[in-house]
């Protein structure tokens, strides 16, 4: 008498062939725009991945890096890099962490706005580590080569108010400062960063006399995105240059301080100027990416925005 077919090994055939049928699916799945943007989620919620790991390769991107009461910016294009600022000398570290996490291992230049130790501080310990094809510094006042030792092999040059300089597909067009003045602060190079079709103002720590300055000379202002001056002082940010450059967006680079910035009344000017604020010490880092005629915005601590036509 014939006994029935064991058919046990032929289920595990078809169990094994569907795992690896699923395994492949979810292998090709994850090189897909939908499935890379899934794992970066479900690694940074495992911690185990930046939170900047989901950007498109083929945008700008302007990472305002969180390191206190201080400036360190990246400014990451498909073809560039250049670090407008250093942080202090205890903040290189982390500036060094957040280059490693965008796999950055050489930089195009590094913009100084001006020699104050919360923007240049960090030079060196960054360069150690991160070469530079260039430092540029501000067209006027103290040289960082007094307040800072760098690799001899790095060029150091100064801005020039007026010039264009190109970094791939970025322009920097020089605005300011437009004399030497007394306060270092307000020798901060002014710059306007193009890229198409997206604007962003940078102003280090620039304060009420220099504003007034560029104001009257009919410089160029209207941008996108606002690197607020001096971390929120109420000494800039007046409600006669956000008239001028319209910003969208407004960032601010602080942290705890004594000073107790940004102070209010800065905050409720950018507030009736109509721009959306970040800030470093509430929202972490943030991330401002411009591709295909779009802005977005993401922040170390989950923030987000997004508009079209820059």
């Amino acid at each position: 008498m014939s006994r029935p077919e064991d058919k046990r090994p032929n289920r595990k055939k078809r169990l094994r062939v569907a795992c690896i049928a699923a395994a492949a699916a979810v292998l090709v799945f994850g090189y897909t725009p939908p499935g890379k943007a899934m794992w970066a989620a479900l690694m940074r919620a495992a911690g185990l991945a930046h939170f900047t790991a989901s950007l498109p390769e083929d945008a700008l991107h302007v990472h305002v890096i969180d390191v206190g009461k201080a400036d360190a910016i990246l400014l990451e294009s498909p073809d560039a890099n250049v670090l407008v600022d250093c942080g202090t000398a205890e903040a290189a570290e982390d500036v060094l962490r957040y280059l490693a996490a965008r796999g950055i291992d050489r930089l195009d230049a590094v913009w100084i706005s001006h020699p104050d130790d919360d923007h240049c501080g960090g030079l060196p310990a960054v360069l150690q580590t991160v070469p530079a094809d260039a430092v540029v510094e501000s067209p006027v006042g103290e040289s960082i080569s007094g307040m800072t030792a760098l690799p001899q092999a790095v060029p150091l040059r100064r801005a020039a108010v007026g010039e264009r300089c190109a970094y791939g597909a970025m322009t920097f067009e020089v605005l300011g400062p437009l004399q030497d003045y007394a306060e270092s602060n307000n020798d901060s190079t002014v710059f306007r960063l193009q890229y198409d079709g997206f604007t962003m103002l940078f102003c280090g720590d620039m304060e009420a006399q220099a504003e007034r300055d560029l104001l009257e000379d009919g410089a160029a202002l209207r941008a996108d995105v606002l690197k607020v001056a001096h971390h929120g002082s109420d000494t800039s940010t007046s409600a006669a240059l956000l008239e001028a450059v319209q910003p969208r967006y407004a960032v601010i680079s602080s942290g705890e301080d004594r000073s107790m910035l940004p102070r209010n009344a800065v905050l409720q000017r950018l507030h009736t100027a109509g721009a959306e604020i970040f800030r470093t010490d509430t929202d972490g880092a943030v991330v401002f990416s411009a591709a295909d005629g779009k802005i977005s915005v993401i922040t170390e601590n989950g923030r987000s925005a997004a508009c079209a036509e820059p």
